[in-house]
C-alpha cells in the first residue's frame, strides 16, 4: 500500500532529477532493481539469456530512463515504476533483434556494463557508477535482493500459466483489466487465477523455508 510518506519521498527525488540530481537518479531506480532483475529475466528468453546477462539489459533501461526523464509526469509513487516496465518490454525487444535479426556480429561486440550499448550518449551514467545513493541502505539493499531471488527460484516451480499472472498482476503491476486482456480472460477469471497462483507460490515458499513455522 502506498503511504503518504512514500508519495512525498518520491516526488522530492522526482524534483531533485528534474533539477539535475544524478545522486537522487540512482536513488529512485535502485529501489526497483531487485524487482526489474526479476522482471527482466522472466521476460528473456533462453536464446538470449545465452548472449546476455539480465544486468546489461538493466544497464540499458538505466540509459534509457535517465535520457528521457525530462518526459516523465510524477502522477503518483507508482508511476515511476510502471513507466521502467515499458521500457523493459521494449529494451528486450531491442536486444532481441541486436542478437538474432542483424547481420552476424563481429567477436568482442558482446554488450558489457563497462561499455556504452548500443544508442547510449557520451554524457549518459553508468549503472554501477555511485548506484547506491545518499540514502541507501546497504542491509536493506542485500535483503531486498535476496527476498527477489528466492523469489525467482519459488515462481520457477510454479506451472506457466501461474508464473505468468504473478508477473503481470505483481511484478508489472498491470490492473485487472490489462491482465485480462493479455491473457484472453474475463477479469473474474483473472482473479481466481491470481488468487489460486498466490496461494501456491506461499506453499512453494513456505516449503523453501523462507517462511517460519
Amino acid at each position: 500500500m502506498t503511504t503518504s510518506g512514500d508519495h512525498r519521498t518520491t516526488e522530492q527525488l522526482v524534483l531533485r532529477i528534474h533539477g539535475g540530481d544524478l545522486d537522487a537518479f540512482n536513488q529512485l531506480f535502485m529501489r526497483y532493481y531487485p524487482r526489474m532483475k526479476l522482471l527482466v529475466r522472466l521476460h528473456m528468453l533462453d536464446k538470449l539469456k545465452a548472449q546476455v546477462e539480465a544486468d546489461d539489459v538493466i544497464q540499458e533501461i538505466y540509459m534509457e530512463v535517465y535520457k528521457n526523464f525530462h518526459k516523465f509526469e510524477y502522477r503518483d509513487p507508482d508511476s515511476f515504476y510502471k513507466w521502467v516496465v515499458k521500457v523493459i518490454g521494449w529494451k528486450i525487444k531491442d536486444f532481441d533483434k541486436y542478437f538474432f535479426k542483424t547481420s552476424k556480429r563481429q567477436p568482442g561486440e558482446t554488450l558489457s556494463l563497462q561499455q556504452r550499448a548500443p544508442g547510449g550518449t557520451e554524457t549518459a551514467p553508468v549503472l554501477g557508477d555511485g548506484i547506491a545513493g545518499e540514502d541507501t541502505t546497504p542491509s536493506a539493499i542485500i535483503m531486498e535482493k535476496e527476498g527477489y531471488k528466492m523469489l525467482a527460484q519459488a515462481l520457477q516451480k510454479l506451472p506457466g500459466h501461474f508464473r505468468k499472472v504473478i508477473q503481470l498482476r505483481h511484478l508489472e503491476q498491470r490492473s485487472v483489466k490489462e491482465t485480462a486482456e493479455i491473457l484472453d480472460m474475463k477479469p473474474n477469471a483473472v482473479n481466481v487465477l491470481f488468487h489460486r497462483a498466490q496461494s501456491r507460490l506461499h506453499d512453494v515458499l513456505k516449503e523453501m523455508t523462507y517462511f517460519k513455522t
